[in-house]
């Protein structure tokens, strides 16, 4: 039985008649890694016999010993006899029937032994130990899926480490993140800056291909209206620095839907904003202002664009004044 599988033995253990588990997933771990440190058909047992080893082994002598406890007695028997003055004319026999009985007690010994005692821990030690275990039967179950080459730069380089790390840092599992750090870790590696790549220097079709994907769960056709949000933003004179990874305010503003974006675009259009009146047009104007406004203000992006439509509605508000 490997260490990993008696830590999960101990600590799927629970408590008769109780929904509670025997064992902390802490002290599981360290009692496994005690015992099967030592070789199997041994057990670590304590110096001192405790009150409980004593009774046992007065419970055990007293039940007639078994056939294979009286053959090993048999065999005790000479070495004994080699070993301590007895009384002239005492036997093998004699001496096996003494002996007979301390086999069983011996066993009642072991069982009754304690399990050895785990040393008193720091909280930040027992929860590293807790996750660490976690993060081992995470890992477990990867590989019994055929997942492995972590440590093969050819199979794995540290970039693509680094960017499974911010994907499951960014919104995913704290125990796959866990892993992705000491993969890069154990690799002698540090996590990397995130990069940044200007707007006007990402291909067409590159940038128009990535936000299909992300409006993928939208009807046929939908996508067009991609196209012409690239189109202006790599026509843009000006320049942008676009994330190379997803931020929290960009994905607000990608996950706009178009009937948010529809009434938006309409008083951008009343305000003199040339947009064509298809829904992918309105929304893809939309995406175009407010992503221009999360890369600049960050998290605070809905508060310029508040102020940003409001000015809008103004302008639109003021040229109906004019017209009438």
């Amino acid at each position: 039985m490997s260490t990993y599988q008696e830590f999960c033995r101990l600590r799927d253990l629970h408590i008769p008649g109780v929904n509670a588990p025997k064992h902390t997933e802490a002290d599981a771990f360290f009692m496994a890694a005690a015992q099967l440190a030592v070789p199997d058909g041994y057990k670590l047992v304590p110096l001192e016999p405790t009150p409980e080893i004593i009774a046992a082994a007065a419970v055990a002598i007293w039940p007639t010993a078994s056939p294979a406890d009286i053959a090993l007695a048999r065999l005790a028997a000479p070495i004994v006899l080699m070993q301590m003055d007895m009384a002239p004319g005492t036997t093998v026999d004699a001496v096996a029937g003494m002996l007979a009985t301390m086999a069983p007690a011996y066993r009642a010994m072991l069982a009754a032994a304690p399990i050895p005692p785990t040393a008193e821990q720091h909280a930040d030690d027992v929860a590293v130990d807790r996750f660490a275990a976690a993060m081992k039967e995470k890992l477990a179950l990867a590989r019994a899926k055929g997942r492995g080459g972590w440590d093969d730069p050819e199979q794995c380089s540290l970039g693509d480490l680094t960017t499974m790390l911010r994907n499951q840092a960014s919104g995913g599992d704290p125990i796959d993140a866990g892993n992705f750090a000491m993969m890069i870790h154990q690799r002698g590696g540090n996590i990397a800056p995130p990069e940044f790549v200007r707007a006007d220097g990402i291909e067409h079709a590159v940038l128009q291909t990535v936000l299909a994907k992300r409006f993928s769960h939208c009807r046929p056709g939908y996508p067009s209206g991609i196209a012409a949000w690239a189109s202006a933003a790599l026509a843009d004179d000006s320049e942008i620095r676009y994330p190379a990874t997803m931020t929290p305010a960009l994905a607000d503003v990608l996950g706009l839907p178009n009937f948010r974006t529809g009434p938006i675009a309409h008083v951008y259009r009343a305000a003199g904003a040339e947009i064509r009146t298809k829904c992918e047009d309105e929304q893809a104007f939309v995406l175009d202002r407010y992503l221009r406004l999360a890369i600049e203000h960050g998290d605070e992006w809905r508060t310029a664009a508040e102020a940003d439509l409001k000015a809008a509605y103004a302008r639109a508000e003021a040229s109906k004044t004019v017209k009438s």
